[in-house]
C-alpha cells in the first residue's frame, strides 16, 4: 500500500470483505462486463451469459446489495446497470494486474 493508511476497524473490515466477495465470482463477474457496455434487461443477460434467469437474478441480487449494480423497473422489464463507477477502475486495476503476473508466470514456464 502506499502511504501510511488509517487501520479499519473490524465492522469496517467486513463491509469491505462482503465488498470483495460480491465481486469474487466469474459469473457475476461476466454479469459486470455486459454491463459496462451499457444497461441490460435480466432477459438480455442472460442471452448474454447463457445463465438461468433464476441463477443471473441471483448474481445480480448480490451486486445490487453492494451497490455496485443499480436496477430500474419500466413495467413487466428490470434494468440494470453500473451503480458505482469506481468499478470501472477497480476491474482495470485487478486485470491488469492479472494479466502482468500472468506474463511474468509464463515467461517462468518458457524460460524452462
Amino acid at each position: 500500500m502506499k502511504g501510511k493508511k488509517t487501520l479499519l476497524t473490524r465492522p469496517a473490515l467486513e463491509i469491505v470483505a462482503a465488498r470483495f466477495r460480491a465481486l469474487s465470482d466469474a459469473s457475476r463477474l461476466q454479469i459486470l462486463q455486459n454491463l459496462f457496455n451499457g444497461e441490460r434487461s435480466v432477459q438480455e443477460l442472460c442471452e448474454l451469459t447463457a445463465m438461468s434467469q433464476a441463477n443471473v437474478s441471483k448474481h445480480l441480487s448480490i451486486l445490487a446489495e453492494q451497490g455496485i449494480v443499480q436496477r430500474r423497473r419500466e413495467g413487466l422489464f428490470v434494468y440494470y446497470s453500473i451503480g458505482d463507477s469506481t468499478i470501472y477502475e477497480l476491474c482495470d486495476i485487478v486485470c491488469g494486474s492479472v494479466g502482468k503476473r500472468y506474463g511474468q508466470v509464463m515467461k517462468e514456464f518458457s524460460a524452462r
